[in-house]
């Protein structure tokens, strides 16, 4: 009989193109990897990789396997979800989330807060990624969920196996230095700020988007001048008095006395806040333990979905 960790593992390797990938995805080592594919291509009696170039691709053979076996794994992975709620008992076992950086600081960390003293037996281990990488990690099987957002009609691409859940949403100021013509200001229209220099994410991210988004709607660009992933470091930089920066207030960290939150207008720069998890995973009581705290937790620290 094929060795169902087999499976997992040429699966793994279709989805990230290597070895490599593979053996990182699955906390394998690269040799691991490459032992259980020659086991599986000794059982099934043929070869089901070939090298491309510095990568590696599924032959027939191997493309058979991954589609078939497709359904197999997804059927595993929904049974032993739910051992647990038949068995009954205390929530135990493990969770792995991944989540955006404010939503670790304002969602997560209150959330673990909660389980630790409620919920002994359950083990969440939480890793800081991008909504795209974060919805990539579930989907593909190296997380369990993960808390992502979107900004106002600005799309997630959720791949149908998935489940999505909001939990609210989430407000973000410009923030400017303190001596700054509209500190103290009401709520101030967007394009206020468009001759600005801007500090923002770096391109392709999810606020990235959404600054330039912002801007489009009045047929303008913002002039963004510095890129920082950290918005404690977007706070540095305005504290400086060189830019302006566009920061959530989930999770925001106190602002020194040099940088003044703005409100915005047309449009108000809302994001929506979602929890997502691999369907099969629906019957775990461990992912429903989770997402009632979280929702708990959102309910206190963010507006209504």
């Amino acid at each position: 009989m094929i060795d169902v960790d087999h499976l997992v593992t040429l699966s793994a390797v279709r989805r990230t193109g290597s070895i490599g990938g593979a053996a990182s995805h699955l906390g394998y080592t690269p040799s691991a990897v490459s032992q259980q594919v020659k086991r599986l291509e000794r059982r099934v009696g043929g070869a089901v990789l070939e090298r491309v170039g510095r990568g590696v691709m599924l032959t027939e053979l191997g493309r058979h396997l991954v589609d078939e076996g497709a359904e197999i794994l997804d059927r595993l992975e929904a049974l032993e979800s739910g051992l647990g709620r038949v068995a009954g008992g205390p929530v135990s076992g493990a969770v792995r989330l991944v989540a955006f950086s404010t939503a670790v600081r304002g969602l997560v960390a209150p959330t673990l807060r909660a389980l630790a003293d409620t919920e002994p037996l359950l083990e969440v281990t939480v890793v800081e990624h991008d909504p795209h990488e974060a919805i990539d990690l579930v989907a593909g099987g190296s997380a369990d969920a993960a808390l992502v957002h979107n900004w106002g009609e600005l799309p997630l691409p959720f791949p149908e196996h998935l489940e999505v859940l909001a939990l609210g949403t989430d407000t973000a100021d410009v923030l400017v230095p303190a001596d700054h013509p509209l500190a103290g200001r009401g709520p101030v229209d967007a394009t206020a700020f468009a001759d600005e220099p801007w500090v923002c994410a770096p391109p392709g991210s999810v606020c990235d988007g959404w600054l330039t988004h912002m801007f489009d709607l009045h047929g303008r660009r913002p002039d963004i001048r510095h890129r920082a992933m950290e918005f404690s470091s977007q706070v540095g930089l305005v504290s400086e008095g060189v830019c302006v920066g566009l920061v959530p207030r989930l999770g925001r960290e106190e602002l020194p006395a040099s940088v003044v939150p703005v409100p915005v207008t047309d449009p108000v720069p809302t994001r929506r806040v979602m929890m997502t998890w691999r369907r099969t995973m629906a019957p775990s009581p461990a992912i429903g333990r989770v997402r009632e705290e979280l929702l708990r937790v959102a309910g206190e620290r963010l507006d209504r979905a």
